[in-house]
Formats: C-alpha cells, sequence, structure tokens
C-alpha cells in the first residue's frame, strides 16, 4: 500500500492562501452551505491550560463533514496570552487533514488558515 503524506509548511500555506484568495472564499461558502444541509461531525474540542503558564493553552479540534467534502482533520492550537517575545506569534496551529480513501494525507501549519477562514466568514454570512 502507498502512503502519502504531505507536510506544508507556513510560508507555503501564506503563499497558497494569497495566491488563491477567491477560491479559498468560495471553498468557505462551499463548506458552510454544505454544514446548512448536514449535521457535521463536531465533537467538543478539548482545552488544556498549561499547569505552570496559566495564560496559555492547547486546543484539540476534531471535526468531519460528509458529503462531497467526506473530509476529517483535527486541529491543534496552541495559545500564548500576556508576555510573550516581540517576534513570537500569539498563536500557532497544525492541522492534519484525513479522508477515508488515503487517511490521513496532509499536516499543515493552519494559523493563517484559521486566520483566512475567520476573516471570510462574516462576508460569506452577509451575502447568505
Amino acid at each position: 500500500m502507498h502512503f502519502e503524506l504531505s507536510i506544508v509548511n507556513g510560508k507555503s500555506v501564506f503563499d497558497i492562501v494569497r495566491a488563491h484568495r477567491c477560491e479559498c472564499i468560495d471553498r468557505q461558502d462551499a463548506y458552510l452551505r454544505a454544514r446548512g444541509r448536514t449535521v457535521p461531525s463536531t465533537p467538543n474540542s478539548y482545552f488544556f491550560a498549561v499547569p505552570d503558564k496559566p495564560d496559555c493553552r492547547i486546543i484539540a479540534l476534531p471535526a468531519y463533514l460528509g458529503n462531497n467534502f467526506r473530509r476529517g482533520r483535527i486541529e491543534v492550537d496552541c495559545q500564548l496570552s500576556g508576555q510573550h517575545p516581540a517576534r513570537l506569534s500569539r498563536a500557532s496551529a497544525v492541522l492534519v487533514l484525513n479522508n477515508y480513501e488515503r487517511l490521513s494525507f496532509a499536516i499543515l501549519e493552519s494559523s493563517i488558515i484559521s486566520a483566512a477562514r475567520t476573516a471570510a466568514q462574516p462576508l460569506l454570512r452577509a451575502l447568505v
């Protein structure tokens, strides 16, 4: 069995999102519309406060959407608050994508994806 797993770094994700903004918005729109027609499986998110760093947390966000998407994912976010080094981002995230023909097929740095998705949602909700 051939198992292919792609790892996509933050710069590549940024370049792809920037070059394909309209397509990203269209895909987010298709996702939101599909969610309206089907019940996505979005179990509880899991929040873990770092014991010796109460202003930091790790969040695991699993989800699955059927229909034409047939994708599952788990996103793991690490969020900092309070003081941190000036050049360090406040949050980072890793996204593991799955489908059920090939299992896990990609791992992406996803703080950029999360930011783009968050920015697109109000625009898309206003259009619906």
